[in-house]
């Protein structure tokens, strides 16, 4: 599985200040990297922000893992943290800069077609974000402690990294490029018409979504409920309430729950809930198939017009 990690606290190469909250066009910056990686596939996203409450809204509604990192760390750590949290659930991970929201999405598709263990795309010799690195090279670069942040974990590691070449201005910051983001966002592939799809499983009432589908998937790998919750920025009453909805509605038991482990208590998933899990997860890759086929019977034209309009404007 493909992972993606934004880093939006630490100090940056130019002491600077992450700005996730950035509006570029209509949406912030933070939020526009997050679409454009979802337009990719990339379904497991991390988001490691220090403890403003403006990240952590956003990631109820957009199905994201908080993590807290201090704004007075090293870019290193925020990447570290985030790499530690995702090496279990991934075999890569892409790295984005929250300072680098405007990269395209051919730029993420050549990065993960890319051999390597790190690539890292590059616009008129210029090397930019976000970076993808691969499993092998994880233990390696959690181990460095040194003082040159991430370049220097890679050289320390031995690894040569795949320098990929594009044309894509929006890997580089806008104080690099010359070009602002605000005349990026103008063709920015965020803009394009596309489908969303976010499957409701119902009986008398909806008691299965994407929501319930993060918290169960959280819990299984926090083995806590309240982990869990943590994590998705939302509270525990509200996730206890999103089980007891579930539970009401199937007439059995979602989670299992007792003493010891490392917190003094776990959560583990039942039979019926990893069933439930399996099941909508498979269900959701189905319809989203199936809806882009319509999307292209049905829109693509109009989609093609727009697309057309834009660029002669």
């Amino acid at each position: 599985m493909t992972g993606a990690l934004i880093i939006a606290t630490g100090k940056t190469d130019h002491q600077s200040t992450f700005a996730p909250e950035r509006q570029i066009g209509r949406i912030s910056a933070l939020e526009r990297m997050v679409l454009l990686l979802q337009m990719t596939g990339i379904r497991r996203i991390a988001v490691v922000g220090d403890e403003r409450e403006w990240p952590k809204k956003l990631v109820p509604s957009m199905n994201l893992v908080f993590l807290t990192a201090s704004s007075e760390g090293e870019m290193l750590d925020s990447i570290q943290q985030g790499v530690c949290y995702l090496q279990d659930q991934c075999t890569e991970i892409l790295v984005a800069h929250g300072n680098v929201p405007m990269f395209s999405e051919k730029t993420v598709r050549m990065l993960l077609d890319a051999e390597g263990e790190v690539c890292i795309p590059s616009c008129h010799g210029r090397c930019g974000h976000p970076i993808l690195l691969r499993k092998s090279c994880f233990s390696r670069l959690l181990a460095y402690q040194g003082e040159n942040g991430l370049r220097g974990a890679v050289e320390a590691s031995g690894i040569r990294p795949n320098i990929i070449e594009t044309e894509d201005k929006g890997i580089l910051s806008d104080k690099n490029t010359g070009t602002s983001y605000e005349a990026l966002s103008e063709s920015h592939d965020v803009r394009k018409m596309k489908t969303s799809v976010q499957v409701r499983i119902r009986r008398e009432k909806v008691f299965y979504g994407p929501g319930i589908h993060q918290l169960l998937q959280l819990t299984e790998t926090e083995g806590s409920l309240a982990n869990a919750c943590q994590r998705m920025g939302i509270s525990y009453t509200k996730g206890r309430r999103l089980i007891s909805t579930m539970e009401e509605q199937i007439g059995k038991a979602v989670l299992a729950t007792g003493q010891g482990g490392k917190h003094g208590g776990y959560s583990r998933l039942t039979e019926a809930a990893r069933q439930i899990m399996d099941s909508y997860s498979a269900f959701q890759e189905e319809a989203e198939e199936a809806v882009q086929r319509l999307f292209e019977k049905h829109f693509q034209k109009i989609s093609d017009e727009l697309e057309e309009e834009r660029k002669l404007s």
